[in-house]
């Protein structure tokens, strides 16, 4: 499973109504018949009733209600993660339709979809390595459009951050993360950032930074990703965490509910405005409040 959107997939109810006519094709309809009414279309989900189906999901992940996890990721359009779902629970026929679909989407991250443990049990079916072949593919289209160079600072910064936050070396990862944001700086003073995941990638590499400074510019980088595509919903999310985090090294309460802090060895949820709604959370692609309470508690199982 993975901490950001993904995507789900089933049979719609328009191929449904479409293999029901075929069948029926031999018997003619009579004439003076009306033409069946056109099923309705499903109405766009609000963001208060988003932000209850993403709590619903990953609550149900946490507690390994495979069903009703793919189910609730399938209405917000999660698919990778409804996928993860699906192969949890041994069904890897909606398994893999889901993550065709999200790779469609745009998922394209091969490392984190090889080394996902939630997806183990499809790796001995033929079609995996259609899958993989396939996010190869869009890997390939992808770099065409983007600066290839913000990309790969981009992963080597979520590579130094991979796995369990207690094991990071950080003597080791914050002169390699000073000297990413250098590399941005230069990039960026040159025009190198033309589409909105070139100012998204560059974003959370400052989002990393040590200063309230750079913290805001990650704000600022992530908010002009938003100004070029504000469908871009990784770009929302850092847009509203890098306000947090700007927030809380000011020692003010943040918005949103994207950041935790450690106090003596237990990590807790730093506080968090109580005028913010889960609505306006779900505006900028965060989960509900209680999904951020109990992440803080699955942080302190982890080793």
């Amino acid at each position: 499973m993975t901490a950001d959107p993904a995507r789900y997939y089933t049979r719609s109810m328009r191929s449904l109504l479409l293999a029901f006519l075929i069948s029926c094709s031999s018997t003619p309809a009579p004439r003076a018949a009306a033409p069946p009414a056109a099923p309705a279309k499903p109405q766009p989900l609000g963001a208060a009733e988003r932000a209850r189906l993403q709590g619903e999901g990953l609550a149900a992940y946490e507690r390994k209600d495979w069903p009703t996890c793919a189910a609730a990721l399938e209405r917000v359009e999660d698919w990778y993660d409804a996928a993860c779902c699906r192969a949890q629970a041994r069904q890897p026929d909606p398994a893999f339709a889901l993550l065709q679909r999200a790779i469609t989407g745009g998922f394209r991250d091969l490392k984190h979809l090889e080394s996902d443990p939630d997806l183990q049990s499809l790796h001995t079916d033929s079609r995996w390595q259609d899958a993989i072949a396939a996010i190869g593919r869009e890997v390939a289209a992808y770099r065409a459009r983007i600066n290839g160079e913000l990309l790969d600072i981009y992963e080597a910064d979520q590579g130094d951050r991979a796995g369990s936050h207690a094991k990071i070396d950080w003597a080791v990862v914050n002169p390699r993360d000073q000297a990413r944001r250098k590399r941005v700086d230069e990039i960026l003073a040159a025009g190198g950032a033309k589409v909105a995941d070139d100012y998204y990638h560059a974003a959370m590499v400052y989002q990393h930074g040590s200063t309230i400074a750079e913290i805001k510019r990650a704000n600022k980088l992530a908010l002009e990703a938003v100004a070029i595509d504000g469908s871009h919903e990784l770009a929302r999310w850092l847009a509203a965490a890098s306000e947090d985090r700007a927030l809380m090294y000011d020692k003010k309460p943040q918005k949103y509910g994207t950041q935790f802090q450690k106090q003596g060895a237990v990590w807790v949820l730093y506080e968090v405005d109580p005028a913010v709604t889960d609505e306006e959370r779900a505006s900028w692609n965060v989960p509900p409040l209680a999904v951020a309470r109990a992440r803080a508690a699955r942080m302190n199982t982890q080793k």
